[in-house]
């Protein structure tokens, strides 16, 4: 279980987790369809620009038709009728200038004059050796660069434009034999807009890929993280059910040895009473109020002592009846009326409702209402009320003790539920802390809603699975009457159920 709890932080529980997710997704997507695009780029650039080069070398392949017969005057080498082939291919639009080259690379000569000498790159000479044109674009290359002169240089205007530099190697037709190099500068602007519309082009199949490889992407993922989070709440909710159980389980083994002592002492001590309380009656004490206060007090312990057997076999399965909420509460206030007799304190009811109650559970609600009223007419001074609510709130059956005494004061707050010294006289501690493990005991909540100056309030909050709806009734009505009449009534039997 610990193994699951632990995995849970890895598990995304939010819409925020999920864009985050999905936005690292889209992420890898993007890089992944850019360095795509961008290798099919430069692919597609360097076959514009090759293309360019091998219709240029054809040209001047065929430019040597001519000058590759001898005349009958002088015989040329390949160097001479290249040369000339090349300065003929000049005449093709776009064609600027020409940079040329000996076989090893050296350059040797310039059309026009004023073109810019250049060296020759190791890799280009290569590549010439093996007869092979190529092509380089320059989209801004200044002119001052290319050539050492030109008009508009004396104006101070140096212009800056797409080049595109083809070197082809000169050689005979039937040959392969290198005689040299001629490098064409050829203005580059028809390539500078195939290479826009090229990049265009890209750029809208790589958004049209992105837009629906995404929508692929977040269809896929939406319903899995949908499933992902369902099981990610099932396995909290059954944790936290197991929790519970274990939880329960350590409490009824903590607890099994007490309630059996507790069973055996109810049981010894129920006869004891009995005969104490006929003696008290028939025996002529020295006094009659002191005759009443024993038998008073002999009734309580024996109404105590019976209640507690019978709270104690209905936790053992016996049989059960049912209570309304009026009727609990009528059943509190009477086990409580003879301390808010002795202290002067007003005792008030209210139900906003007349559901049922099982007998177990009302039974353990009791005991933690009449300890809270307890401490409530204990804390109350004379002449003051004090006053229990039961109402509806959503899924819970809520009893609100309220008394008019000073208050905890903050440091005991967070404490109030843990044994420790009473701040009354004679208190033990340990009624707070008892009254709180049954309430978790029945899966309710106990807590201090507020305290102040003026007096607290403790809420107990049963669930509503706990009750059932009455069978003539639909909804909550208030039920004073009865509660008023419930007391009469048990006020009647010395308060004992």
């Amino acid at each position: 279980m610990s193994g699951a709890l632990n995995l849970e932080k890895y598990i995304p529980k939010t819409r925020r987790a999920f864009g985050l997710g999905l936005a690292l997704a889209l992420g890898v997507l993007a890089a992944t369809i850019l360095s795509g695009v961008l290798f099919v780029r430069a692919m597609a650039r360097e076959q514009i620009a090759r293309r360019d080069a091998e219709a240029l070398y054809a040209t001047t392949l065929m430019e040597q038709l001519d000058e590759a017969v001898p005349d009958a005057i002088e015989i040329r080498d390949a160097a001479e009728i290249g040369f000339d082939a090349a300065v003929r291919s000049s005449r093709l639009r776009g064609v600027m200038g020409i940079q040329f080259y000996d076989a090893d690379g050296r350059f040797s000569d310039t059309f026009p004059a004023t073109v810019m000498p250049r060296p020759l790159e190791p890799e280009l000479l290569a590549a010439m050796t093996r007869l092979e044109a190529r092509g380089e674009f320059l989209p801004d290359a200044r002119m001052t660069d290319l050539f050492i002169y030109l008009p508009e240089f004396s104006e101070g205007r140096v212009a800056r434009v797409p080049i595109l530099l083809v070197a082809v190697p000169l050689h005979q037709r039937d040959s392969t034999e290198l005689a040299g190099v001629a490098r064409f500068i050829v203005e580059g602007s028809a390539v500078a807009g195939e290479y826009a519309l090229l990049d265009r082009r890209l750029a809208t199949m790589a958004g049209y890929m992105f837009l629906a490889s995404g929508a692929l992407l977040t269809a896929m993922l939406w319903p899995v993280f949908r499933r992902v989070r369902r099981l990610n709440a099932e396995l909290a909710h059954h944790g936290d059910r197991l929790q519970r159980a274990n939880d329960e389980l350590a409490l009824a083994a903590r607890v099994s040895a007490v309630g059996a002592i507790s069973a055996h002492l109810m049981h010894g001590l129920k006869n004891p009473l009995a005969s104490l309380s006929e003696f008290v009656s028939s025996h002529d004490a020295a006094s009659a109020e002191d005759r009443d206060d024993a038998l008073t007090a002999a009734r309580r312990m024996r109404a105590l002592v019976e209640r507690t057997v019978e709270v104690l076999g209905e936790a053992d399965g016996g049989p059960t009846y049912e209570l309304t909420v009026g009727e609990l509460g009528a059943d509190v206030l009477c086990r409580v009326g003879a301390a808010a007799d002795e202290n002067d304190v007003v005792m008030d009811f209210e139900a906003e409702g007349n559901c049922r109650i099982s007998s177990r559970v009302a039974n353990l609600a009791g005991l933690i209402l009449v300890n809270l009223l307890e401490n409530a007419v204990e804390a109350t001074p004379a002449g003051r009320r004090v006053a229990l609510r039961a109402t509806r709130e959503d899924e819970w059956i809520c009893f609100r003790v309220r008394d008019e005494g000073p208050g905890f004061p903050e440091p005991r707050r967070d404490t109030l539920f843990l044994p420790g010294t009473s701040a009354r006289e004679g208190g033990s501690g340990v009624g707070l802390a008892i009254s709180k493990q049954i309430a978790d005991y029945l899966g309710a909540t106990l807590e201090l809603e507020e305290s102040t100056v003026g007096g607290c309030v403790f809420v107990l909050k049963l669930s509503k699975s706990s009750c059932l709806e009455p069978p003539e009734e639909s909804g909550w009505a208030s039920s004073p009457n009865n509660a008023e009449k419930m007391v009469g009534a048990l006020a009647q039997t010395g308060g004992a159920v």
